[in-house]
């Protein structure tokens, strides 16, 4: 059977292959109608094709080896209305020049996602609710690492460094994580922990970020239960540019005086240089970056580095390579929790001191090959290592892990009604760690997805993948069938209704399984038998699109999980990973983009309502809030531009290491200030501005107040 499967994807390829006659392309620009500034990563497709770019950084795009005839074009990017040509015409031996000028807008417009379905589409087409944080909205954040970034995201909060979307989470201690994070499609979880490592990339080398609310096993397996995180890298370009950003800033005074731990300036410096050009037939970009800090509180320190590397060359007219490696080398202090409430930004004297270095690496390679204009094939091979060591005051612990993945994707576009998105994965993780042991484990995968337009304003999508999973050393197999329906309705042009339904798990963590250690004074117990968790996610929406004045986005949620894997302590504190929840968590969730009448102004909010329930103990579900709320208010005028974030989410009810510890809401504002002199931005910034303190996780205070200024230009 494997060798008819291998001579038929060979027989397939090499048929497809067969070079067309009349064969032409489309190239141009795109840049923006007001300013005639390019628009890098505009994303230029060819409706009803699976034959599409993305611009670079001057603009530019080209499609090219197309058969003769007649296409349809649309080209969209976060913050610019979409826009679309027919009829346009490609002859044989020509090239179609083309020059698209947007228009800017404060409101969502049917901006290109990829992650939902594993290709192209329209947000407005894509079953599950999506969100996408632009360029322009990252650089107005001035947030350095990812994870800051996305707590001004719909529906996210985090618990210390665990990410939930719509509460999946909870709080791990950093062993697993029910969203999976994605760097250009490739998975970046480590194979030890299965954590997200979130100083793997800085904002900077972010182009965009796409967040899918939901379950995405269907899609992606493991880990994706909860939700999908893909981080857009930019691109590199013909033309050297390089680009620079210079932030620094200062801490400012704790609110109280005796949470005053030191004489000293806390302060913090960033440091990102990029640099783009043609090497050859290639186009290669490369980066340095780094990140200091003395830390707001004890232990706070850190100092990084980070380097990657992106090269793409086209290796013939209808196929093309890219090569992407990522790195973070550093030293960063560790204090799980406080020494007191009255000294809450100290640590236990015994862990002043106490710090992890770590290092990552990943190595990506990708092969897109267009055979014709209706069949797209897709290989990946990615390569992630994690490394890291400990230093503290109680143990000495030392970690490799190595994850190697294959994955082979087919795209067929049947006509503009149906298309079929196919694929088969590969990952093994191979550990050698003092925390957990040494162990090996393999997961293989196969997927396929469906969508069928029944009507011309009504498509469905149905879709299905199996994982099996299994380890070297304890015997331990998993097999999972994760299935996805979905459904969208444009009843109107301006609103959409959606609907969807899938299944999601995640395999357990050698670090829920294997650990065992002392870690900042909690002493960690293995559980080798622990099974996978399992979800079933449900939603149903609409998207209301009134141009140029606002967005309405409103979706209901349903939730149910089976076995989750949730730390549980004694009564001496000892904490072992444990298969013991059935919970449900059911709410809504709204988007609003609005646009009044005043030149410049637009307000953005997003709010989720959640109703987290164990089903188990008939309570709140651990350290999972009712109410989440992100708003941003933006004006802009000429060169100067001014915002204001606020951030709420409620109080949590119920956490199961410290119960009886005091716990607030938050509530925290951010102020920024941007003046833009040609490619160059000088901005301000205040953190945390009425100085609110709070906790995400137990016994740990988050950032107080602290302000910024930041260069960032390109030379």
């Amino acid at each position: 059977m494997k060798r008819k499967f291998i001579l038929y994807i060979i027989g397939s390829l090499f048929i497809g292959s067969v070079a067309a006659q009349n064969r032409g392309a489309i190239s141009g620009r795109v840049t923006d109608a007001q300013t005639g500034q390019p628009l890098p990563g505009a994303n230029v497709l060819l409706i009803g094709t699976v034959v599409g770019a993305v611009t670079t950084l001057d603009g530019s795009f080209s499609i090219q080896n197309l058969p003769a005839g007649t296409y349809r074009l649309r080209a969209s990017i976060v913050g610019y209305i979409t826009f679309e040509q027919k009829n346009v015409v490609v002859e044989s031996g020509r090239t179609t020049a083309l020059n698209i000028r947007l228009q800017q807008t404060m409101i969502e417009s049917g901006e290109v996602v990829v992650t939902a379905s594993k290709r192209r589409q329209s947000i407005q087409d894509s079953p599950t609710s999506v969100g996408v944080m632009s360029s322009r909205e990252l650089a107005q954040k001035n947030d350095v690492y990812l994870d800051k970034l996305l707590e001004h995201a719909t529906s996210v909060n985090f618990i210390g460094t665990q990410i939930n979307i719509r509460g999946s989470s909870g709080f791990n201690y950093g062993a697993g994580s029910r969203v999976l994070l994605l760097i250009d499609g490739v998975p970046m979880m480590p194979g030890d922990s299965g954590d997200i490592k979130w100083s793997i990339i800085p904002a900077s080398q972010i182009d965009r970020i796409e967040i899918v609310r939901g379950a995405g096993s269907a899609l992606y397996g493991s880990s994706a239960m909860g939700g999908v995180v893909n981080v857009i890298t930019k691109s590199a370009t013909s033309k050297p540019v390089t680009h620079i950003r210079l932030s620094g800033g200062i801490y400012d005074q704790p609110p109280y005086e005796e949470w005053e731990w030191t004489d000293r300036l806390r302060h913090f410096n960033d440091l990102d240089i990029d640099h783009s050009r043609r090497i050859g037939k290639g186009e290669m970009m490369l980066s340095f970056g780094q990140h200091y800090t003395t830390g707001y509180a004890q232990n706070g320190f850190y100092r990084r580095y980070n380097a990657a590397g992106k090269w793409q060359r086209p290796l013939t007219a209808h196929s093309n390579l890219t090569v992407s490696s990522q790195f973070e080398e550093g030293k960063t202090g560790t204090g799980l929790m406080w020494r007191s409430q009255r000294y809450a930004l100290e640590v236990p004297p015994e862990a002043v001191g106490d710090y992890v270095h770590s290092g990552k690496f990943g190595l990506n390679a990708f092969h897109q090959w267009a055979v014709n204009k209706n069949f797209a094939l897709k290989t990946r091979l990615s390569y992630f290592h994690n490394f890291w060591k400990n230093f503290f005051h109680d143990s000495r612990n030392t970690s490799r892990a190595n994850k190697y993945g294959l994955e082979i994707q087919g795209d067929y576009q049947f006509n503009n009604l149906s298309s079929l998105t196919f694929g088969v994965e590969e990952s093994w993780d191979h550990v050698n760690s003092m925390l957990v042991g040494r162990h090996d484990q393999h997961m293989v995968s196969a997927y396929t997805q469906y969508e069928q337009k029944l009507l011309v304003n009504l498509s469905m999508t149905a879709g299905v993948r199996f994982d099996y999973s299994w380890d070297d050393t304890t015997g331990y197999d998993d097999h999972e069938l994760s299935p996805k329906f979905g459904m969208v309705w444009h009843a109107l042009p301006l609103l959409s209704f959606r609907a969807s339904s899938g299944k999601g798990f995640r395999v357990a963590s050698m670090s829920e399984r294997f650990p065992n250690s002392v870690y900042s004074g909690l002493r960690l117990q293995p559980n080798p038998l622990l099974k996978s968790e399992t979800a079933w996610s449900h939603e149903a929406g609409f998207n209301l699109r009134l141009f140029p004045i606002m967005t309405l986005d409103l979706a209901g949620f349903w939730c149910d999980y089976w076995d989750l894997i949730e730390p549980v302590p004694d009564e001496n504190n000892v904490i072992r990973f444990t298969n013991f929840t059935r919970a449900r968590i059911a709410g809504a969730e709204t988007n609003l983009h609005l646009q009044p009448g005043i030149k410049g102004l637009a307000l953005q909010a997003g709010y989720t309502y959640m109703d987290p329930r164990d089903l188990d103990l008939d309570e709140v579900l651990q350290y999972r809030p009712r109410h989440i709320l992100q708003s941003t208010l933006l004006y802009s005028r000429g060169p100067f531009e001014i915002s204001g974030d606020y951030r709420y989410i409620s109080r949590i009810e119920v956490v199961k290491v410290y119960p009886n510890d005091d716990r607030v809401a938050q509530k925290v504002v951010n102020l920024h200030l941007t003046y833009r002199i040609g490619d160059w931005a000088f901005s301000a910034h205040v953190n945390n501005l009425f100085n609110h303190s709070h906790t995400q996780m137990e016994r740990t205070l988050m950032p107080i107040r602290h302000f910024t200024l930041t260069i960032a230009g390109a030379i």
